[in-house]
């Protein structure tokens, strides 16, 4: 399992207070807890309305958070600018989150993307809006997969997100999205499959527990990457029992290594 630790995102207003008052305790250590709590990537999202603000905002998050932690980063944005300042400062090779099937965002990012080494979550997300249903998902997901792999990505440098969307507003989104990873998984076994699940639980009260029913039950079904706050508590151990029930974790040598070492709580 890939974890992507998503809390360093100016969606989050003490993140967002955080980089506009250049407070670089609070990132520093909200970095440090997630890797901590199990993060393998950390998430860099500097959102601004300005885009050459937001292309500042990822430059001073890069130089400090990889300064500061020993895990690779991802790059968090829409905005092509600020892609291309992370990639040029990056230690090590990033994910770049990430890229749709909106025409638009297609021409920018597809030259950027086949000019460095990282790798790329493919949001399955197009001119039509957000995917309905298991099938839509599906062959958006092929047709990402295919634009990557024609700039040279490798299949298992692509995550695919099928889109989480939150089933306060969708009620069988939850289901698709499961459905949809176990097709995707059967058709293309070396792709990585994931996302920002905690998507699901928005509008609803006690998310957490939304969000790790969710991850337990996209598991069980294929993903192998998850977005998701590594500070959550049993976020880790869920997503680890999950893989030991699921033949994920040969042996549950990862469950076993991770209660040795305390991380189970």
């Amino acid at each position: 399992m890939i974890i992507i630790g998503e809390k360093i995102n100016a969606t989050r207003k003490p993140i967002a207070a955080a980089i506009s008052a250049k407070d670089e305790e609070h990132i520093i250590t909200t970095a440090k807890d997630q890797v901590a709590a199990g993060a393998d990537y950390i998430d860099l999202n500097g959102g601004d309305p300005n885009p050459e603000t937001e292309a500042a905002n990822m430059e001073w998050l890069v130089k400090l958070v990889q300064d500061n932690v020993d895990v690779p980063l991802c790059l968090d944005s829409s905005n092509i600018k600020a892609i291309e300042r992370g990639l040029a400062l990056v230690k090590s090779k990033p994910i770049v989150n990430s890229i749709t099937l909106e025409s638009e965002r297609l021409e920018s990012f597809l030259p950027v993307l086949a000019e460095h080494e990282c790798m790329v979550i493919g949001l399955c997300l197009s001119d039509d809006g957000m995917p309905r249903g298991v099938d839509d998902r599906f062959d958006r997901a092929a047709r990402l997969i295919d634009q990557l792999t024609g700039i040279g990505k490798k299949i298992d440098e692509i995550i695919i997100d099928p889109a989480f969307l939150p089933v306060s507003a969708e009620p069988e989104s939850g289901k698709a999205v499961c459905q949809a990873i176990a097709k995707i998984r059967e058709k293309f076994p070396e792709v990585h499959i994931g996302g920002g699940l905690s998507n699901v639980s928005f509008g609803l009260p006690k998310r957490k527990f939304i969000n790790l029913a969710m991850v337990s039950m996209a598991i069980s079904n294929g993903m192998d990457t998850a977005i998701v706050d590594p500070c959550t508590p049993y976020m880790v151990p869920i997503i680890l029992a999950a893989e030991a029930i699921c033949g994920a974790d040969q042996w549950c040598a990862n469950y076993i290594s991770a209660y040795r070492d305390g991380r189970l709580g």
